[in-house]
């Protein structure tokens, strides 16, 4: 009976923290619920420290998670060298998203000499895969020429699959097709409506080309009010380009 006052004073008790597992998958889980506050504290250093303990026991997610925070310095460290290594280890899994990753390191030449031969490759990896960023990556390879020759219908093949995926980018990408007419018969309409999904996505770059189609009239009935509260969604994500077209409206 003594022990009543104690069980009845919560604030006698002390915060448990979860133990740690041994198996890699549910220390990747606990990683991910320190990540996001779930159950836990929100802890990134604690996340990193799960993230590790699972990527050292080569479970690809986790390696691949752990690229991810060495490149945003989250809870870590910049380090665009180690995000390589891992996700080098996750790609040659087989898991798409690192190769992606990857691909985009050899392209922008991030802890990794860059190497367009080698990004088309991982692009491609994760493209067939059915990922649709690498997808969308792949056909800008495609579009640019960039160690693959310049191919806009195979641009269009690649920005097509990405874009049915809900991809804004890729929406963005296969609308400024139609509207050039380059891999694909030139349709404005067709132009406006892939433009019309990506700035409804938030792509600033697709609500600055549809606010331009609406002043015009491309591709749909001119209307500059519509003209400008698109140029205006693209300028107030800093759009230059946006700003510059609604101060002259």
């Amino acid at each position: 009976m003594s022990n009543v006052g104690s069980i009845n004073n919560i604030s006698n008790f002390d915060y448990v923290e979860p133990e740690t597992p041994q198996d890699a998958q549910a220390q990747y889980d606990l990683a991910v619920r320190y990540l996001v506050g779930e159950g836990v504290t929100q802890n990134d250093e604690k996340a990193i420290e799960f993230l590790q303990l699972a990527a050292d026991q080569g479970l690809a997610i986790a390696q691949r998670n752990l690229g991810a925070c060495y490149v945003k310095g989250e809870g870590i460290t910049q380090d665009l060298k180690e995000a390589v290594k891992w996700f080098r280890l996750a790609a040659d899994q087989g898991l798409a998203e690192a190769q992606c990753d990857l691909g985009t390191c050899y392209v922008e030449g991030g802890g990794i000499t860059q190497d367009f031969k080698e990004a088309v490759k991982w692009f491609r990896l994760a493209a067939d895969q059915g990922l649709a960023e690498a997808q969308c990556s792949l056909g800008i390879c495609y579009a640019k020429g960039e160690e693959v020759t310049q191919d806009f219908k195979e641009a269009v093949k690649w920005f097509r699959l990405a874009a049915d995926q809900g991809y804004a980018k890729a929406q963005y990408n296969l609308g400024i097709c139609y509207a050039k007419g380059e891999g694909i018969t030139q349709d404005l309409r067709e132009a406006v409506k892939w433009l019309q999904l990506a700035a409804d996505q938030g792509d600033d770059l697709a609500q600055f080309v549809l606010g331009c189609c609406y002043g015009m009239g491309k591709g749909v009935t001119r209307d500059l009010n519509e003209a400008k509260k698109w140029l205006r969604l693209a300028a107030d994500q800093g759009n230059a380009e946006a700003k510059e077209l609604l101060a002259s409206l």
